[in-house]
């Protein structure tokens, strides 16, 4: 009976013992209506030996978007390291989202292998700000008709007439004076995304920005460049959609794994500075460069070069290839 009692209470001790390492996640509010601010913080409390791996500031949140962040430096408690980060994220969609969790990672020596701890996900709905429109339904008013003034209606079509010879008659004037024909002339066509792109982010590169301290200019340059140079090469209109909507929409489209992660590396990063104020080191500057010359170079259209002695019957070529071949060591730019 003793050894019975004994082995319960060494059980119990080990059972209530506290692990090395744990992490709690919490949201201020669940429920918010459009546009606003959800503060979502993640606190961390380990041993003393233990040694953590936080997730990157551009962390995947879901359909949320950060707008801020803070990560005070680590305390003490009881003992123990407390850590702690904290997001301030939004939405413009509508609908119950679900704010994935957060994979953390620890080693505790004397064990050299790294586990890992996540968060738990949290569910926020965000409202509509439109007021319900329940309870206004009424019935259909029976159309009405406008008498037809005939006469009114002649005179407007003959001022119009005559607005639009004096209009064409301008037009005529005008182009003979700059000796120019009634048609347009042929235009040159469009040079390839990929040459605006470079030649822009060259011109970048000589720029006064970083020198005179106006990084967060630099950083909206070099992501309108990307995807502008997106919209040129992939007819997505990158300008008008977030980095997760842009993301999304380039699932669609074949795209080598390290294009991929270079872009959005370096998006997420861009974004971080032009909305949660982040503070890129020196030497970032440079790698966000060739992260960005690197993309455009893996995923520039490139025609094949017809064979020698091979005639083409007046065919046109085969299509052009994309993604021909990677920059060298693009990889490590990544």
């Amino acid at each position: 009976m003793k050894e019975i009692l004994f082995f319960l209470l060494f059980s119990f001790c080990l059972f209530a013992q506290e692990s090395p390492v744990a992490v709690e996640s919490k949201i201020d509010k669940s429920n918010i209506t459009i546009g606003d601010t959800v503060r979502y913080a993640v606190k961390l409390t380990r041993d003393k030996n233990v040694q953590v791996r936080w997730p990157a500031l551009g962390a995947n949140l879901g359909a949320f978007e950060i707008r801020d962040y803070q990560k005070p430096d680590p305390r003490q408690a009881k003992g123990r390291i407390v850590e702690e980060i904290a997001y301030t994220i939004s939405t413009f969609d509508t609908g119950r989202f679900v704010i994935p969790p957060l994979a953390i990672e620890y080693q505790t020596p004397p064990d050299s292998t790294w586990h890992q701890l996540q968060t738990e996900k949290l569910e926020i709905y965000v409202a509509s700000t439109l007021p319900s429109e329940a309870g206004d339904i009424r019935d259909i008013k029976s159309p009405w008709e406008l008498p037809r003034d005939w006469k009114l209606i002649i005179l407007i079509a003959l001022i119009v007439a005559g607005v639009l010879v004096l209009v064409a008659a301008g037009f005529y004037y005008w182009r003979k004076r700059q000796g120019k024909g009634i048609l347009p002339e042929r235009k040159e066509p469009p040079r390839p995304a990929h040459e605006v792109a470079l030649e822009a982010l060259r011109k970048l590169r000589e720029s006064d920005l970083l020198a005179t301290g106006q990084i967060k200019a630099f950083y909206i340059e070099l992501s309108e460049i990307v995807r502008r140079y997106i919209e040129g090469r992939y007819f997505v209109p990158a300008l008008e959609l977030t980095t997760g909507e842009l993301m999304d929409n380039l699932r669609e489209v074949t795209l080598e794994p390290d294009a991929r992660h270079m872009l959005g590396d370096l998006l997420e990063t861009s974004d971080l500075v032009k909305f949660a104020k982040y503070a890129p080191a020196t030497e970032e500057h440079e790698r966000a460069l060739q992260l960005a010359e690197s993309f455009v170079e893996m995923t520039k259209l490139v025609m094949p070069a017809p064979v020698e002695g091979q005639a083409t019957n007046g065919k046109t070529p085969d299509a052009p290839l994309s993604n021909a071949k990677p920059v060298e060591n693009a990889a490590e730019v990544a």
